[in-house]
């Protein structure tokens, strides 16, 4: 898998996440006010923490989606905002998650696609 995270006008704060098998999660990051909009790999479902320091970072090269787990994530801490997670998976190697979040209080939405071969097969906004 390999990500592509851009924060220059040219690509408008996007993160995309592109495995060998042709699917695509891209994700929609641009700050607008004191929204706390990101993403993030872990081991495990994970609720979501603002304290980025208690997150470890994961080489998910070798990995592609489980194009058939799509989880949302609830949790309190994320006010009225949303997360959602998708499984990452390798063989001989740990499942991993990407998680997409976005802790907000209603007013700051972050959309987001999944594609498999170029067919959108889920959009939404967190």
């Amino acid at each position: 898998m390999k990500i592509f995270e851009k924060t220059t006008s040219t690509w408008d704060s996007k993160v995309n996440f592109v495995d060998n098998n042709d699917v695509y999660v891209g994700y929609d990051i641009e700050q607008l006010c004191f929204e706390d909009a990101g993403w993030f790999v872990a081991d495990k479902i994970t609720p979501y923490n603002r304290d980025e320091s208690s997150r470890k970072e994961y080489d998910v090269e070798d990995y592609v989606f489980d194009k058939d787990f799509f989880q949302t994530v609830d949790s309190d801490a994320l006010d009225e905002g949303c997360m959602v997670a998708f499984k990452l998976v390798s063989k001989g190697k740990p499942d991993l998650f990407l998680h997409l979040y976005n802790c907000q209080n209603g007013f700051y939405g972050h959309g987001f696609t999944v594609k498999h071969s170029g067919e959108i097969v889920d959009e939404g906004e967190l």
